[in-house]
């Protein structure tokens, strides 16, 4: 079927999962945004696959599928070794019945934040610079290493784990089971942890009077003017600046971008956040590591999957 070829691309987060279709040389035509937060199995998750895969491709010729996955994979084994957002897939053998799912199909799979990584560093924001490092804000808190177009895995595949990097020693606790990480400070459910938190403090509150706490709700409060809503976007912001500074002070990468869902509420975290990087980090670090918001948006995932085929 000339002309009808397709790649379809997956990222696999803790509330979403994001599809979308690519022409062979990684033009985007289609894509889906599906809730995975009902998924209590790891055959629903598999199902959505299968049906956001005929979806995209119905017409068309599936010449190969990229997964991407929110966790620490075992890609030897195919296997996620630890998702805290994704519990229910923790050793469930992904790759293997994805496979089978799709044969003869060539499939891949990958780390979300490597695949953002990916995606913002061929056809992003990273483009043009020989080395990259990415921060996924969403869910949780993901980070890939990019240099001369190849993902940083590390020995044993975990490089790149900003989001458990600890910022403060014995701070919050996080959903991975240490303390301190980035992640418990500035993610999407710790934002809502706190702001729930503040509510139960003080329930005649603009946060306490919200039908649903959530980022959306928290930013279109923050917009208003609530000084509280305010306050918790820019206490994750220096969270975010300190980690960023991290990342300045010990890999120096030419830039770094920030991609994910939460961007969207870059105007009430960002300046607060670039204080905290400036305050953290040598002068020589910061004035040389540009910082760039994604242009792929929550959808760069999605995008570097299906790297591996161009």
């Amino acid at each position: 079927m000339p002309g009808r070829e397709v790649y379809v691309g997956f990222d696999l987060g803790g509330s979403f999962l994001k599809a979308s279709s690519f022409s062979l040389d990684g033009e985007l035509q289609e894509r889906r945004s599906i809730d995975t937060q009902w998924c209590m199995r790891a055959q629903n998750y598999l199902d959505l696959f299968k049906d956001a895969a005929k979806s995209l491709s119905s017409d068309k010729c599936l010449m190969g599928i990229g997964v991407a996955v929110a966790g620490v994979l075992d890609l030897d084994a195919g296997k996620i070794i630890d998702s805290p957002n994704l519990p229910v897939l923790c050793g469930v053998p992904l790759l293997g019945m994805l496979e089978n799912s799709f044969s003869p199909i060539p499939l891949q799979m990958m780390n979300d934040a490597n695949a953002a990584a990916l995606g913002e560093y061929f056809a992003g924001a990273g483009e043009g610079y020989e080395s990259m490092f990415i921060l996924t804000l969403g869910t949780g808190v993901g980070g890939g290493f990019v240099r001369n177009g190849e993902i940083w895995r590390g020995a044993s595949g975990m490089a790149g784990e900003i989001g458990h990097m600890a910022i403060e020693i014995n701070g919050k606790q996080c959903t991975c089971g240490s303390h301190g990480c980035l992640e418990a400070y500035f993610s999407s459910w710790a934002l809502v942890r706190d702001a729930k938190a503040h509510a139960k403090r003080y329930p005649d509150s603009a946060i306490g009077s919200l039908d649903k706490i959530s980022p959306i709700s928290l930013s279109e409060l923050a917009g208003s003017g609530d000084d509280e809503a305010r306050a918790i976007w820019e206490n994750g912001g220096y969270a975010l600046g300190v980690g960023i500074a991290n990342i300045m002070n010990l890999l120096n990468p030419e830039c770094i971008v920030l991609a994910g869902g939460l961007v969207n509420a870059k105007d009430y975290f960002l300046p607060t956040a670039q204080n905290a990087w400036e305050e953290n980090s040598f002068e020589q670090a910061s004035s040389s590591s540009k910082v760039f918001l994604g242009k792929l948006g929550e959808w760069a995932g999605v995008r570097g999957a299906i790297q591996p085929f161009l």
